[in-house]
């Protein structure tokens, strides 16, 4: 599936950070130098990497909704998270690209191929473009309980995604970043799902 929606998506040239709209403190403190080129990578890092940042892409449109949609801190606290951590690792993807001679992957044009595809859509867990617009319009209480269901199923796809870089890829940086971007995601589901418990 990784090696099939890659070539589905294709690579276009941005500058590093563009999108995801970094400061060079913050990708200063969550990735590598790079003068320091990665060598020991494969086709599912690469793979990864290209599919990985559209899928973040999603998450930081979801997590934009809530500051004006939702009134509860702890989705609007963990909306914020998730909008700076996911930002930032798009940033640390697109170095890594960088770093290995790779074509930087535009966050948002990708995305929107990526969501021209309901088998990519269903299989990597994002939101469908009817849920992006029942999200969009509603607010309250509604609104989180609708967040809630859509990111964790979004997580749930990055999970299975990780879990096939780390048994198939190579590269060293690749499999720090993998191993803690999982261990974050599952955290954050569990601690979805008891939001959503209590607010259903």
């Amino acid at each position: 599936m990784l090696l099939t929606a890659a070539c589905l998506l294709g690579f276009a040239t941005v500058p590093a950070g563009a999108e995801a709209g970094q400061t060079p403190q913050a990708a200063a403190a969550g990735a590598p130098a790079s003068t320091n080129p990665q060598v020991e990578s494969n086709n599912a890092d690469a793979d990864f990497v290209a599919m990985m940042i559209p899928h973040h892409q999603q998450a930081l449109i979801l997590s934009r909704l809530a500051p004006s949609r939702s009134s509860d801190s702890a989705v609007l606290s963990l909306a914020d998270r998730i909008d700076v951590e996911q930002g930032l690792e798009i940033y640390m993807m697109q170095s890594w690209q960088e770093w290995n001679g790779l074509e930087q992957t535009d966050p948002q044009q990708s995305y929107e191929e990526m969501m021209q595809d309901p088998m990519m859509v269903e299989e990597m867990g994002l939101a469908t473009p009817e849920e992006l617009d029942q999200l969009t319009a509603s607010t309250g209480n509604a609104f989180d309980v609708l967040f809630l269901q859509l990111m964790i199923k979004h997580h749930n796809g990055a999970t299975d995604m990780l879990t096939d870089v780390l048994t198939n890829g190579t590269d060293e940086t690749l499999q720090q970043w993998a191993t803690d971007m999982l261990a974050t995601q599952y955290a954050q589901v569990q601690m979805m799902q008891r939001m959503l418990d209590n607010k259903t």
